[in-house]
């Protein structure tokens, strides 16, 4: 069987309505980007792009902090569906997305997943 991978500039914005159990998702990534935010003062998520964009996926993530020259830096990568770090060889290996979400973007999601309770009552009969 092929699998189909997701673009190379996918975001969490472009497949969120696709997750497995958006508002906990979304929630236990949010708690690592804060982590993050935490120690770095701000945090970044790109996701793993060689799995599958189908309905009921949690895909794995990247969470970056800028350094002082304005690129991104690799925190950790974090399992998908366990949102358990990976080891550092992982995290650099694993096929990215090119572009990312700031933390208040994911807040954001969240949020709307929160609130919206038509996208709340699909996940739940799907």
């Amino acid at each position: 069987m092929i699998q189909k991978h997701l673009p190379s500039n996918a975001t969490l914005a472009d497949v969120f309505r696709d997750l497995a159990e958006p508002e906990e998702y979304l929630r236990r990534l949010l708690g690592n980007m804060r982590f993050c935010q935490k120690h770095h003062g701000a945090a970044f998520v790109r996701i793993g792009v060689s799995g599958k964009g189908t309905k009921g996926f949690a895909p794995s993530y990247r969470v970056d902090y800028p350094a002082a020259d304005g690129s991104l830096v690799a925190f950790n990568g974090f399992g998908g569906t366990s949102h358990s770090a990976f080891t550092p060889t992982n995290t650099l290996e694993t096929n990215w997305s090119h572009d990312h979400l700031a933390i208040r973007e994911v807040q954001a999601l969240y949020d709307d997943v929160k609130k919206d309770e038509t996208l709340r009552a699909r996940w739940a009969k799907d």
